[in-house]
């Protein structure tokens, strides 16, 4: 009798802990993810150009349905001076985004700079930071970095970006 009432307790036991690791998969399976909508918002923008050759301030805003708009401030290293003379160029981008449920992103977009440069440029984006509002996951900081070297500061140039949210 003892032998059975411990097979019992045994089973039982494997039976409560399979359906506790198999209800533990599916709360992990409920998590929210990331889609547009996460990226919703005013960003403010610090960009650095390869090491610190050149630094831009930027703001960018994106609309939660796929499309992004920004304005930037470049201070970079005049080209051909001698004596570490900077120049400033401004400009603008405008594209789309697509947000992957893990939080990686692609942006696309046309950058239109003061010195007459005007591109297509593609960015890798992380979404570093968030906060659940209503189930949905709004970002609040991002890392990227753009694909190809930059189109405006010379020399190969690698570009990457810290966004961090404003408030609405």
């Amino acid at each position: 009798m003892f032998k059975k009432n411990a097979l019992i307790a045994m089973t039982a036991l494997i039976c409560v802990a399979f359906i506790t690791m198999s209800t533990a998969k599916a709360d992990d399976d409920d998590s929210p993810c990331y889609t547009v909508a996460s990226l919703k918002g005013t960003f403010a923008v610090v960009v650095t150009y390869g090491d610190n050759v050149a630094l831009a301030l930027a703001v960018r805003k994106f609309d939660g349905n796929g499309n992004l708009t920004g304005t930037f401030t470049l201070n970079e290293p005049t080209p051909g001076s001698a004596t570490g003379a900077r120049t400033i160029v401004t400009g603008t981008n405008v594209g789309s985004y697509t947000v992957n449920c893990d939080g990686t992103a692609v942006v696309t977009r046309v950058l239109t700079a003061s010195n007459g440069v005007m591109t297509t440029q593609t960015d890798d984006l992380l979404i570093t930071k968030a906060v659940s509002r209503d189930h949905h996951l709004i970002a609040t900081a991002l890392e990227d970095m753009v694909r190809t070297p930059s189109a405006i500061v010379p020399g190969g140039v690698f570009v990457f970006r810290s966004y961090t949210r404003r408030p609405d």
